[in-house]
Formats: C-alpha cells, structure tokens, sequence
C-alpha cells in the first residue's frame, strides 16, 4: 500500500560545490540582477543603472532610501560614463573617485554592501563586483542636547550617525593613540557598533573585557545603545543603581576617555556608552570643569545634598511626626499638626498619594507634545496640590515636602541616577513608615553595603571612597584646581596616570 522512496544523498563534495555556486557572483548580468530583485522585492527601494557598450554591459545597484545620490551621480555614474566615452569596446578597470573602493566575490558580501548604502557594479561576463561607497540619505544635523544643558561649553551633542559622533569625538581628541575597534552586531539588523579607547591611557585589561562582552551578544537587532548597555552590564547581581554612563554630548565622552574610560557609540543612536562608571560620574556635570573651581565646587556640594535629601526627605518626615515628634521644635510641631486636622489619611499614605501624583504628572509632562508638556506638569501640580489643601486631603506641610524632594532630584546631572532615586524613595518611604528613624537608618546602611557590592567592569562602584584613593578625592566632593589634578583616577587607569606635569 506504501511506496518507500528511496532518497540518494549527495557526497559531501558536491553539496559543498553547490553552495559555493550559489554564493558566488554569477558571470550572466542579467541572472544576477534578477536574484537581487527576488531578494530585496521587485517593487521595492532596490534600484538598478545600466550602462552598456558595444561590447560590454555593466550595472550599478543600489538601494536608494540609503545611498547619497550627488556621490552617485557625480563620482560613481559621471565616471563610468567618461570611460564608456573614451572606450566603447571595453572597460578593463574600473576607475571611480570615491573615497573607497572594494572588490567582492560572493553574493553575501554583495548584499551586506547594498546595506550598509553601497553601491556595487556588477559587470557581464566577471564573476566579482565592486562596492563604491555612496551611504548618505537622510541624516540630522548636530545640534545643541535637548537632555544635558549648560550655561558654558560645547554646543554639540551626537546624532544617529555612527561615523559623525567618531569625527566629533577625534575633533576634540587628535591623537594616533585613540583606537576605533568597529563591530556589527544584530542577525537582522546588523548594526554597526564603535568601541573607542586611547592606547596607554585604559586599562588593557578593561578593554580586552568590553570587547568579550560585546562579542558574545548574540540578538536579532540592536535599535538603541540601551540594548548594549543591559547585554554588557554584570549579570551575577542585580542593583538599580546604572553602571554603565551614558551621554549625549561628545565633550563628556571625549572627557572620559582622557581619564582612561571606553566609549561605545552605537550606529542609529545620539546616546553614547562609557565604561567603567562609578557612583562619582553620575553627580558630575561637565559644566564643572567650564567654571571657576570655587563656583564647581559649590555647586557640586549643593548637587551632593540634594540628591541625599531627595531620597531621604520623605522617610525622614513620615518617619518624625509618626514615631519621633519629640525631636521637633514644640512651635513646629504645632504648627504642622496644627495644619493636618481634619485629614483623613495617615502621614504615610498622605505622602505615599502626593509623590505618585507628582510621578504620574511627571511622566505625563514628558509623554505629551513639548509645547504643552510642560504647562502640563507645573500647572497640573499646583492645581492639584492647592486643591488637595483646601479639600483636606492633605495639610499643607506634606505638599511642602513633596515638592521640595522633586526640586531636589532635578538637580542630578544625569537622567539614570535620578530615576534610582525616585525608586529608593519609596522603599525608604516604606521602611520609615514601618519602623521609624531606625527604619530609615537601616535602609541607609543597606544601601552603603549594597553600593560598596557593585562592581562596573571590575572597578569597585564606590571609587575612590572606597578603596581610598587619597588623589582622587581632589575631584570627588570639589573641584580642587587645575594646576593640583596632577594625576588620573588610579582605579580605571593604567601605568600611564600624569596627565599634567
């Protein structure tokens, strides 16, 4: 009833040789053109020049949402018709005035090109092509960050170009000694990723160790650096504390690197990664190092005590009318007790409605269009707060203390750290509200031990607090002046740690 085929296997030779076949560019003009229309879609952006002769016949692909058509036309196409003139049996080389020129064999590196917005010319008759580089299409110019602004400094931030963030960075930097490693990661979308480093300044160790993370990432497509950030990150133990740096601005990366950090710029993306990065990073602002020392230092003191009061501030006031009201001034303890009769909530819940408000307004401010995001959030919190008062919701203290926790965490210079805080908050929001001051100072301790744990790329998170490192404290709580930062941080640099004589 059943019929057995029997099914003959090629030798191992022969399967080989067919692959071979298939990958290699084929000599018929025509069949090759017509494997790239199956490939990419007959009516899609995949486009096709021809230029022929007597005697021969060449074709230029491309596909044309990622090429520069003026490099096209003027340095590809204009070319080869000069030599079609000048010629009209033959071309036996072919000459273009691109910046780069290169020869290929197989079909996959003929797609991988087309990709990345080279154009190849496919000749009749050769089994190999040429790649001219042509990428362009449509890029946005460099402006000012919209995310780290300054009063003093560069105005430049990153775009989506991989090759315009290296350029801004080696404007700032010119030396030899700055290394670009190129990578493409991404089974499908084969982004193009830059590992930076100044040789004699990193660690070779750290930056053997970047590069093997980076290697094993095996994922369909990297649409963001963030997805670069998670995959390198330390997978032994979880913290929400970020320790991996990211920014926006070329100055700061550039800044980094001089200290004997790694840079990682990801094609598609303005938000550049540097690596290690300790707790210190996240509470400076470039703009430290573009005022006088004095005015740094001031100001990087006023950021210090407000990210510490912004974590905090809530536990420490529940935590003081709940469990320790003899520790306030008699007059101020009447006056906030004064202010909360007739409130139906405890001070914890009190506190706990009032910050997710504000997060919830926050988070609407940033998601609505910017002309009425902003209106939104400061016109909504006022609204809302002075309504809650006069409705009794509230007493008028806990608004006061909610907003001047939300002061507080916007003077973080980075957007990662402040995003922590927000979420420590609440957890020593809970802890005070459950045990009081001993709550609060428990949950502090676990904190410092938790931060004294992390490690980014084997440099202790805490550094140079702990370990020690007594130079480095010039550039940690202040600024000490130029002329005294003699020496690079001792924990991220190599042998090489004078950076002034």
């Amino acid at each position: 009833m059943f019929k057995l085929r029997n099914k003959t296997k090629q030798p191992f030779s022969q399967n080989t040789k067919n692959l071979e076949e298939q990958q290699t560019i084929l000599s018929e003009l025509d069949e090759n053109i017509k494997k790239y229309k199956e490939i990419f879609g007959d009516k899609s952006d995949f486009s096709v020049r021809y230029i022929q002769g007597d005697s021969f016949k060449l074709a230029i692909v491309y596909i044309a949402s990622l090429v520069e058509k003026d490099i096209l036309d003027q340095h590809v196409i204009k070319p080869l018709n000069n030599q079609l003139q000048q010629s009209t049996d033959t071309i036996d080389k072919i000459i273009l005035s691109t910046n780069k020129i290169k020869d290929l064999t197989n079909q996959e590196d003929v797609i991988k090109h087309l990709l990345q917005g080279h154009s190849v010319i496919l000749y009749d008759g050769k089994t190999m092509a040429y790649a001219a580089d042509t990428e362009g299409g449509e890029r946005r110019p460099v402006s000012e960050s919209t995310t780290e602004t300054i009063v003093r400094g560069p105005r430049e931030s990153f775009n989506e170009s991989i090759m315009t963030n290296i350029g801004l960075i080696r404007k700032r930097i010119k030396t030899p000694k700055l290394k670009v490693n190129k990578k493409t990661i991404g089974k499908e979308s084969n982004t193009s990723i830059a590992v930076l480093s100044i040789d004699g300044i990193a660690k070779t160790e750290i930056v053997e160790e970047v590069i093997t993370r980076i290697d094993k990432i095996k994922i369909d497509g990297i649409l963001e650096s963030l997805y670069i950030e998670e995959l390198i990150e330390d997978p032994k133990r979880y913290t929400p504390f970020p320790t991996v740096f990211n920014s926006e601005r070329p100055d700061r990366i550039a800044a980094g690197l001089l200290e004997g950090r790694i840079a990682i710029l990801v094609d598609g993306t303005p938000v550049a990664l540097l690596v290690p990065a300790t707790m210190g990073l996240f509470l400076t602002s470039n703009e430290d190092y573009y005022q006088r020392y004095d005015i740094s230092s001031l100001m990087k003191l006023l950021r210090g005590f407000c990210f510490l009061l912004s974590i905090v501030l809530p536990g420490l006031y529940v935590g003081l009318l709940t469990y320790h009201q003899e520790m306030i001034p008699t007059p101020l303890l009447v006056a906030v007790t004064g202010q909360r009769e007739g409130v139906p909530f405890g001070i914890a819940i009190e506190i706990a409605i009032m910050e997710l408000t504000f997060e919830i307004l926050r988070e609407a401010g940033i998601r609505l269009p910017k002309t009425v995001g902003a209106a939104v959030s400061i016109v909504g919190g006022l609204v809302l707060g002075q309504a809650a008062v006069e409705a009794g919701l509230v007493g008028q203290a806990t608004v006061i203390a909610v907003a001047l926790t939300a002061i507080c965490s916007f003077t973080a210079p980075s957007y990662n750290i402040a995003i922590t805080a927000r979420m420590i908050r609440f957890i020593l929001l809970l802890l005070s509200a459950v045990l009081g001051a001993f709550g609060l100072i428990f949950g502090l301790l676990f904190l410092l031990v938790h931060l004294n744990s992390i490690r980014s790329f084997s440099v202790p998170y805490m550094s140079p607090l702990v370990p020690f490192h007594k130079e480095d404290w010039k550039d940690l709580f202040i600024r000490v002046p130029w002329r005294y930062m003699k020496q690079r941080p001792d924990e991220i640099t190599n042998d090489n740690q004078n950076r002034k004589r």
